[in-house]
């Protein structure tokens, strides 16, 4: 059995947002579970982590957020590796390849792939890893959303509502499992440099923000990593906007 102390699973892990939080957990010292539908870019993030952090203790475990089967492996897989699993950040999800235009022009296959990936997967996720955390009675569940709620970005409609459904998932999953000692939370990222948007285009968003800079992935792993920690113990159904001031409560 490892002698790790804390165990994290981060989905859509192969790249941008998730791999940097990867990252940061393999540096506070954690195990961490990087689970990401592309296998290659998967193993290529990995033996980057393990380059990078000589003592990181990685796992990559392929995963299709989408099917149940596929992530009660992940979950197995986890205990059997580790244990154990004390953080879920759910960030899988998809955007750059989805239609923009009006809403009344996206296709229904479309709308449904959209919510099966970044709704329903999320949703898998969570419910799959629940028993251990209860059974642990401890854990910590983080859901990434998106800015794109709070501005009502309406030229991608089929993402925004994707993510602005998990502000629900995420207040039921904290009500019920709060009594386990396991909160859940949700980080809303603002428009971030991970390859969807030209340099151009960053920085003229980041003109209309309080913090006129533009969002990085590691702007991301702060607050992540303290609301996976033990000083966020009693924060939860909360939402985090991190973007700069382009969005607030």
């Amino acid at each position: 059995m490892s002698t790790i102390q804390k165990v994290a699973i981060v989905t859509g892990a192969a790249r941008g947002i998730g791999q940097a939080i990867a990252r940061r957990f393999c540096r506070d010292g954690y195990a961490v579970v990087l689970a990401d539908i592309n296998s290659t870019e998967l193993e290529t993030a990995v033996a980057a982590l393990r380059q990078e952090i000589a003592d990181a203790t990685c796992l990559p475990v392929e995963l299709d957020v989408t099917s149940r089967p596929s992530v009660d492996r992940l979950v197995a897989a986890t205990i059997a590796a580790f244990g154990r699993i004390d953080v879920l950040v759910s960030n899988a999800g998809i955007w750059k390849d989805l239609s923009r235009g009006p809403f009344w022009q996206i296709a229904p296959a479309e709308w449904q792939r959209t919510f099966s990936v970044n709704t329903e997967g999320a949703f898998n996720c969570a419910a799959a890893v629940a028993p251990q955390m209860i059974a642990q009675d401890c854990g910590r569940i983080i859901f990434i959303g998106s800015s794109s709620i709070g501005e009502a970005l309406a030229h991608i409609t089929q993402y925004t509502a994707s993510k602005a459904a998990l502000i629900g998932l995420m207040r039921c999953v904290a009500k019920e499992l709060g009594k386990n000692n396991i909160t859940a939370n949700m980080v809303h990222p603002g428009q971030t440099d991970t390859g969807g948007f030209t340099r151009e285009q960053l920085e003229q968003r980041a003109k209309s923000k309080f913090i006129q800079s533009v969002v990085t992935a590691d702007d991301l792993t702060g607050i992540v990593a303290f609301l996976a920690s033990p000083e966020s113990r009693f924060i939860t159904a909360q939402q985090i906007n991190v973007d700069g001031g382009g969005v607030f409560n």
